[in-house]
C-alpha cells in the first residue's frame, strides 16, 4: 500500500464476527467432499465510526478448522488486537501469527476486514490499496462430479450464460471422468476452455492414464490430481505429461510453495485466501510464485460475495492472470451481503465502492 496517506491512527475498537449457513442450490460434489450447505464466519472491524467486512469459511478438510475454531480465534483476536492501528497490516498478520500457527481462514477474515476498512477510510478500492488495476475478469464456472446427461445439461447452460471457462470436477472414477469431459468437449465444441480439478482423488496411476488420454480435449491443466503431500508424485506428472499439473491442496504456504518450486513439481498453483491466511500473505505467495516462474490463479472455497469480492481485488493485483475461478457466491440461495461484485457474461465485474463495496444485510450483527 505505497503512496498512502494517513492523517491520523485508527485503532481497532472491536473485531465481531456472526456465524451463517450458506445454502447451496444444488448439492455439489467433488471427490473427497459433498456439500448442501456451508458454515462461514463473517467479521465486522470497527475504528472511529467506520466498518470493515471480512469473512473466515473454514473447511475442515482444507484448513483444518470449523466454524468453533474461527469463532474462538476471532475472540482471542478481539481481545488481543484491540487498539492496534489497522493501517499497520503486517503488525497485525505478525500478532496473528504470534496467537496461532493455524487457523488460516479466521486470520483471512481479519485480514480481509483490514483492507476494506482501510480502503474506506482512505477513500479507495482494495485494488487501488493493492497498486492493481482493472475491475472485471473471466471467471470459471464449476460442474460437480454428477452423472453425464446432468454434466452435459450444466455445460450447456454455462454456455449459454457466456462463460467461456469450465471447470470439472473428477477424481472418484478415472474412466467415467473421462466420459464426461468427452461428451462436453463433444456437446461444447472449442469455443469453451476446459479444465479440471481432482481434489486428491487420484492415484498416481490413475492421473497418469486420465492425462494420457485427456490430451485429446484440449485441457487448460489438471488440479491436484494426487494427494496434499504427494509433491514427487506432482513432480513426475508434470515430466510426463504436456497437459500444466496445479497445486491447490498442497500449497497453503510460502513454505509450501519454495517446497513444490525447489523440485520443480508443478507449473501453477492455486492462491485461495482462506488457505493461505488473507490477502496479505496470498500476495506475498503470488509475487514470489511468479518471481519463480510458477503461474498462479486465484481460486475460492465455498465463500459468500465477501470472499469472492476480496478474491477479484487480488487477482488484479497479481501480473499475468487470464482468468479466476471464483464462482462460489452463484451457488448460494441466501445472502447476508450486498453489493461488491455482480457476474455478467461469465465475467465477475467489481463495483465503484470504496474498499470491497460490501454492506451487511440490514440487523446482521445486531
Amino acid at each position: 500500500m505505497k503512496g498512502l496517506k494517513k492523517p491520523e491512527a485508527f485503532p481497532i475498537e472491536e473485531i465481531a464476527f456472526k456465524v451463517e449457513a450458506l445454502l447451496l442450490k444444488e448439492p455439489l460434489r467433488i471427490a473427497n467432499e459433498n456439500y448442501t450447505s456451508s458454515k462461514t464466519v463473517f467479521v465486522r472491524i470497527k475504528s472511529k465510526g467506520f466498518e470493515g467486512i471480512g469473512e473466515a469459511a473454514p473447511d475442515k478438510e482444507v484448513t483444518n478448522e470449523d466454524f468453533h475454531s474461527v469463532s474462538r480465534f476471532i475472540e482471542k483476536a478481539n481481545s488481543e488486537l484491540k487498539d492496534m492501528d489497522s493501517f499497520d497490516i503486517q503488525g497485525i498478520n505478525r500478532e496473528m501469527d504470534k496467537l496461532s500457527k493455524v487457523d488460516s481462514s479466521a486470520k483471512a477474515g481479519v485480514d480481509i476486514a483490514l483492507y476494506d476498512l482501510i480502503g474506506k477510510i482512505s477513500k479507495r478500492n482494495v485494488t487501488s490499496l493493492l497498486q492493481g488495476k482493472g475491475n472485471s475478469k473471466p471467471i470459471s464456472v464449476t460442474i460437480g462430479i454428477e452423472n453425464q446427461k446432468l454434466s452435459v445439461k450444466h455445460a450447456r447452460l454455462y454456455k449459454c450464460l457466456g462463460f467461456k471457462i469450465i471447470k470439472i470436477k473428477v477424481g472418484l472414477d478415472v474412466d467415467g471422468d473421462l466420459k464426461r469431459i468427452a461428451n462436453i468437449r463433444k456437446e461444447l465444441g472449442n469455443t469453451v476452455k476446459l479444465v479440471a480439478d481432482a481434489n486428491q482423488g487420484y492415484t498416481l496411476q490413475e492421473a497418469e492414464f486420465f492425462l494420457s488420454k485427456a490430451g485429446a480435449f484440449n485441457l487448460g491443466f489438471l488440479e491436484q490430481p494426487v494427494k496434499f503431500s504427494d509433491f514427487h508424485s506432482l513432480k513426475k506428472l508434470k515430466e510426463e505429461s504436456s497437459i500444466p499439473i496445479m497445486a491447490d491442496e498442497s500449497v497453503k504456504s510460502i513454505e509450501d510453495l519454495r517446497r513444490l518450486a525447489d523440485i520443480d513439481a508443478v507449473s501453477m498453483i492455486n492462491i485461495k485466501l482462506m488457505k493461505m491466511g488473507g490477502i496479505t500473505k496470498a500476495m506475498q505467495i503470488a509475487n514470489e510464485a511468479r518471481s519463480k516462474n510458477i503461474g498462479v490463479m486465484v481460486g475460492c472455497m465455498e465463500e459468500s460475495r465477501v470472499g469472492i469480492a476480496a478474491g477479484m481485488h487480488l487477482s488484479f493485483s497479481i501480473r499475468d492472470i487470464g482468468f479466476a475461478d471464483l464462482d462460489a457466491h452463484l451457488t448460494h440461495i441466501n445472502r447476508f451481503v450486498y453489493g461488491g461484485l455482480k457476474t455478467v457474461n461469465g465475467k465477475n465485474i467489481i463495483g465503484k465502492g470504496y474498499g470491497l463495496g460490501l454492506k451487511f444485510k440490514k440487523g446482521l450483527f445486531d
